[in-house]
């Protein structure tokens, strides 16, 4: 969208400003283009000319992300977008446009009643006025919900009746995970990185497997576990909040000419080089122990154990290279198949989603349950067939002859080659 996008009559045109930066800063330009707009739509008292405090250690060279052209709404621009464009494009022109109007106004109530020598509060509010939120609201926070809610028109003194009290308990929990989100606002607060390198790290440490995506949130696997207790062992001095936004200070004063590049890395590079040599020949008694699963090879009788590969967990066989044996994991749930009675085993399409099958759902089986579902089975439930079963079907098969069509196309290819040989 930086670069250009091809719109009727206008041709090859950049719907955003410079991308890779964390400036908060706009141009006047765009200030009066953003009035004009929030008072035609929404009227005067929706505009406030906004300012935003730039960070000590932002890079200000450029305004901040903000949509070229105003007038150019997503809608405007939706059919010549991808899909993952219009949405990005959206976000980014709706918050400019919010950045730019008044706060909401909200009529706080807290009410106190006292029932048999007990004192109930509750705290409810309702909007007067929506400002910004006529434009964009942020996810919001789940606590700040239970806090306030609708509370009825009361008066003072007035009695009120109990319809059901619901008590809660409430325990300590230790922090959440992290998603990817409230990762990159951490990296953001402790100046670790710049924008530009934010989505590349997440994808790097998913990519090599040291954390895994579970529910939006990242969890850290068996071998992100292991490497990051290495890392603080050895590399104390460097794997710690404080050596990134350091090391972004000393560039900085390398080009304001306050400082020398060969200097700034004479000082990092010599003690961390010994440091290395030693860890080198430290890892050689490393050894990564394999989770052990309760299936036995059927080659050579040993246990077979968990490992990871390029589509995630299979079972091997630890004999290897003696013994190559190697099969996927097949995860399968409590309830049985409601139409045979077989064991009911949870696969996945090609855009991960989980799907249910019978195990004697398979070509070639004389007594073929043709049992599949989206919906997990429940104990007792009678299946009722529907559309899902062909929308499964269709996405699985998809998959099968997208993998014909590339062995056939490289066979060719080879027979080609081979041929001008």
């Amino acid at each position: 969208m930086y670069e250009g996008v091809k719109l009727p009559e206008k041709g090859t045109t950049g719907l955003i400003t410079y991308m890779r930066t964390d400036s908060t800063r706009i141009s006047n330009e765009a200030r009066t283009a953003s009035k004009e707009y929030i008072v035609n739509q929404y009227g005067e008292n929706y505009y406030e000319n906004r300012f935003f405090k730039t960070k000590q250690d932002a890079q200000d060279a450029h305004e901040a992300i903000r949509p070229t052209y105003v007038e150019l709404s997503p809608e405007k621009v939706k059919e010549h977008l991808t899909p993952d464009q219009y949405k990005l494009y959206r976000l980014i022109y709706n918050r400019f446009i919010a950045s730019q109007m008044a706060a909401a106004v909200y009529d706080t109530l807290a009410v106190s009643i006292n029932g048999n020598d007990y004192n109930f509060r509750a705290n409810g509010q309702t909007m007067k006025f929506k400002g910004f939120m006529s434009v964009y609201v942020e996810g919001e926070d789940k606590k700040q919900e239970e806090d306030f809610t609708k509370i009825p028109h009361l008066e003072v003194g007035e009695e009120v009746k109990k319809e059901a009290i619901e008590p809660k308990q409430s325990f300590t929990e230790p922090p959440p995970r992290y998603t990817e989100a409230s990762l990159v606002k951490t990296l953001e607060e402790k100046g670790i990185g710049r924008p530009s390198t934010y989505a590349p790290t997440i994808t790097t440490i998913l990519a090599r497997r040291y954390i895994e995506k579970i529910q939006k949130q990242l969890t850290p696997t068996d071998l992100g576990k292991i490497v990051n207790k290495l890392l603080i062992e050895n590399f104390s001095d460097v794997i710690n909040v404080q050596f990134t936004a350091k090391m972004e200070e000393e560039f900085d004063k390398v080009a304001e000419g306050n400082q020398t590049w060969k200097r700034v890395i004479r000082e990092f590079y010599t003690p961390f080089e010994k440091v290395v040599e030693k860890v080198e020949k430290e890892l050689e008694h490393v050894k990564l122990e394999y989770e052990v699963s309760d299936v036995p090879c059927e080659k050579c009788g040993r246990m077979m154990v968990i490992k990871y590969g390029k589509y995630g967990k299979f079972l091997a066989c630890p004999g290897y290279p003696e013994c190559q044996n190697a099969k996927p994991i097949i995860e399968t749930i409590d309830v049985p198949c409601p139409k045979c009675g077989g064991v009911v085993q949870v696969r996945k399409t090609k855009k991960k989603r989980n799907y249910y099958i019978c195990e004697n759902n398979f070509e070639g089986n004389e007594n073929r349950c043709d049992y599949i579902s989206w919906n997990k089975p429940k104990l007792g439930e009678e299946f009722v067939e529907g559309e899902d079963i062909s929308e499964i079907e269709k996405e699985t098969k998809k998959t099968a002859e997208t993998k014909k069509t590339a062995t056939k196309k490289k066979t060719t290819t080879k027979k080609k080659t081979t041929k001008k040989k």
